[in-house]
This record gives structure tokens, sequence and C-alpha cells, in this order.
């Protein structure tokens, strides 16, 4: 009989507590859910709409600022390719560094925008350029100094030998 009793404690318990266990889950199911449809309302279609014509603006702006500087993207090419350090035009380097800036400035006018990088990137790109076919010139030179020092240098030698061929 203390088994009966025992055994019904059990069966209550157990019916009771999934009740209880059922009822939270239910609970926190609704109250999670709530949430989620509380949190990720979009707002109004007038917000939406406010939201969609300044993305629009945003782009147009960086259209019209990429059509603007692909003109000088392709000057600045051209300088580039066609300068040459050994005339010694100051006014080239600083016209090329000048728009080399620009292209920096805009994208720091415009950081938070990363499409703008891509002005960065052209000016690093170009910049490296512009240095290295200085750097380039600036060896080509002392190659070819080091060379004319040298065939002096053979040539003192000769004339130092010949003197000390007609000595003898």
């Amino acid at each position: 009989m203390d088994n009966q009793i025992k055994d019904t404690k059990n069966r209550r318990e157990r019916f009771f507590g999934f009740l209880y266990v059922g009822m939270l889950f239910m609970a926190t199911t609704v109250i999670c859910c709530l949430c989620l449809v509380y949190y990720t309302d979009t707002g109004t279609p007038q917000m939406q709409k406010t939201f969609a014509i300044s993305k629009m603006k945003r782009i147009t702006t960086f259209q019209s600022a990429q059509n603007a500087q692909s003109v000088i993207v392709d000057s600045l090419y051209n300088k580039i390719l066609n300068f040459n350090p050994g005339v010694k035009a100051s006014y080239e380097e600083d016209e090329i560094k000048y728009y080399l800036n620009e292209f920096k400035n805009l994208y720091e006018n415009n950081k938070l925008d990363n499409r703008y990088k891509i002005f960065l990137q052209i000016s690093e790109f170009y910049g490296a350029w512009f240095y290295d076919k200085q750097e380039l010139w600036s060896k080509q030179q002392n190659i070819v100094t080091l060379g004319k020092n040298l065939e002096d240098c053979g040539i003192g030698l000769q004339k130092k030998k010949d003197e000390l061929k007609n000595k003898k």
C-alpha cells in the first residue's frame, strides 16, 4: 500500500513537473518570438523610402566622382608614362604629385565609404610607379657614370703602361 501512495505521488509529481516545464517552454518561446518581431521591425515605409533615397544619392555621388576622376586617371597615366626624369621639368613632377595627393584626399574625405578606397589604391599604385621610374633612371645614370669612369681609368692605365714601356 505504501508503494501505491508513492507511485501516485510520483505520477502526480511527474505530471505537474511536465506541465510546469511545458508552460515555461511556451512562455519562453512566446517572449522570444515577440522580441524578434519587435526588434526586427524595419520601421515605417517612409523610413525605408528615406533610407533608399539616401543610398541612391550616395551611389550617384560616388559614380559622379568616379566619372570625374577617370579623366584625371588617364591623364596621370600618360604623364607618368611620358615622364623623363632626365629633363629637369619640375612642373611635371609637381603636377603628378598634386594629382596623387588629390586622389588620397578624395579617399580621406570619404573614408567611411569603402568604395572610395579605389582612389587610395590608384594613388599608391601610380605613386609607386612614378617613384620607381625616377629611381630606375637614377640607377641607370649611375651605371653610365661608373662606366665612363671605368673607361677613363682603363685609358689612364693604358697610358701609364705605355709610359713605363717607353722608359724601359
